[in-house]
């Protein structure tokens, strides 16, 4: 959809830079807001940096809208979000230092809300938190934030009414304050915004209107559970890979708006620590390392020398955070994997596992009847049929060979969701709990290559050939 952004006079932009100036020094709020019901448009990011003086602050208007959606975590699996412009995280505000920004919130949810601008130095008034510094937006209505953009850094934005609540259902997003005259240029950028999911938290929970489901009113503190852990809203192979070039310098843009510390690990690769919440770090004191702990709220923008061509792994170190979601690829241009998961690479990156109907497989899943036992001894096809147990994270038995004719049935004795999905496209299961199957009849001879959707960058990969 269009994008929302606007200039305002030179004039007025001026005016309003000067005073605002003013306002910030002495310590003074600006107040907003203007009721409204029309629509925002979306946008997939806004960007408005655009070429200017280095000596001269540009007004930058954005407008954004607080809804509600449906949001692809990934493929088969949906859920209910709030967030910015109908999309987890919202759209990735750019300006450059000193520039007059200002953003029209729109408030579309059935309940109030607010946006913090997390670390930039601003008036009170426009800082966020409801009660203290504004009243909370309510149903219907739109608030105008108007502050100058400093420092310079990787900074964010988040709800700040009950954000116990809206901060997990999506609504956060990055805002990155150009410097004027920067340090350093790096030939790519990638934001990466860590952060968790809780599928016992619904719209309704958050409004009130439905009570928390029965695994988060057992923890204490008002805390909520994990069950998937997300880069950009997206979990497992939907989160892009981070694209480099050999020779390239990288700058990684790492914000955390979850509420669990994570261990970024890159393999293959150190990085330096340039900046920590926004903040340059003196080159003397920069850390280099492969492994660094966010913590909820942090920023560290990471230096990354492309200098080890291959495709590596990209994850939270806390095995079971990967094992839900929290990973991807750093990816070199032209390169390809070196192990089994190569034949589902093109040259120019790692290519999807397509759907639909084979004309001689007929897939079909069930739920369990009951909860499943440990996985036992290697199936072994007989009267038609064969089992193999997808466990975490592995296929048993990983190889198998059948009849045509054979139907085949994967059961989930692991304790992480898995999938099945074949990779010409014959057969895809959906999300597969604990317990829960899917067959398939196979009647083509010939090799059948297939992948757990969910970990098989991990090694969960399988081949069936049908004689």
């Amino acid at each position: 959809m269009d994008l929302r952004l606007g200039l305002l006079s030179r004039r007025s932009a001026l005016r309003r830079l000067s005073g605002l100036s003013a306002l910030a020094a002495g310590g003074l709020g600006l107040a907003g807001g203007v009721s409204s019901s029309a629509p925002a448009d979306a946008a997939q990011a806004r960007s408005a940096a655009q070429p200017a003086p280095p000596d001269e602050p540009q007004p930058r208007e954005f407008t954004m809208t607080a809804q509600e959606f449906e949001w692809e975590l990934m493929p088969g699996t949906t859920v209910r979000a709030w967030g910015y412009d109908g999309q987890v995280p919202g759209p990735e505000l750019r300006v450059r230092e000193g520039d007059l920004v200002r953003v029209a919130l729109r408030n579309a949810l059935p309940v109030p809300t607010t946006i913090h601008w997390h670390g930039i130095n601003l008036p009170p008034a426009m800082d966020g938190p409801a009660g203290l510094n504004q009243a909370a937006v309510e149903p219907g209505a739109e608030f105008v934030y108007e502050f100058v953009a400093k420092p310079a850094g990787s900074r964010w934005y988040h709800s700040h009414a009950d954000p116990a609540l809206q901060v997990p259902l999506g609504l956060y997003g990055s805002f990155v304050v150009e410097p004027r005259l920067p340090a350093r240029t790096y030939d790519r950028e990638h934001t990466l915004i860590l952060g968790e999911w809780d599928l016992e938290l619904t719209p309704e929970v958050a409004a009130g209107t439905a009570e928390r489901g029965p695994r988060d009113r057992l923890l204490r503190g008002g805390e909520l559970g994990s069950d998937l852990f997300l880069i950009n809203g997206r979990m497992h192979g939907a989160v892009p890979p981070i694209r480099v070039a050999e020779g390239e310098r990288i700058l990684l843009r790492l914000v955390h708006a979850g509420h669990l510390p994570h261990p970024f690990h890159v393999h293959g690769h150190s990085f330096r620590i340039v900046a920590t919440d926004g903040n340059p770090v003196p080159e003397a004191a920069q850390l280099t390392k492969d492994t660094v702990l966010i913590a909820p709220g942090e920023r560290y923008d990471l230096e990354l020398a492309a200098d080890n061509p291959g495709v590596w792994m990209v994850h939270c170190h806390i095995e079971h955070h990967m094992a839900n979601g929290m990973m991807t690829l750093l990816a070199y241009d032209g390169h390809k994997p070196t192990g089994p998961a190569a034949d589902l690479f093109a040259a120019e990156g790692p290519g999807p596992v397509a759907g639909g109907e084979h004309p001689t497989g007929h897939g079909s899943s069930t739920a369990p009847a009951e909860r499943a036992a440990a996985p036992s001894v290697a199936p072994v096809a007989t009267d038609g049929e064969a089992e193999i147990a997808m466990v975490d994270d592995r296929f048993e038995p990983n190889t198998l060979t059948v009849p045509a004719g054979t139907t085949v049935t994967w059961v989930n004795r692991g304790a992480d969701w898995h999938s099945v999905a074949a990779y010409d496209g014959g057969f895809e299961s959906p999300k597969l709990a604990t317990g829960e199957r899917f067959s398939v009849r196979l009647d083509r001879p010939g090799l059948h290559q297939y992948i757990c959707k969910h970990h098989g960058l991990q090694g969960m990969l399988g081949r069936i050939t049908v004689t």
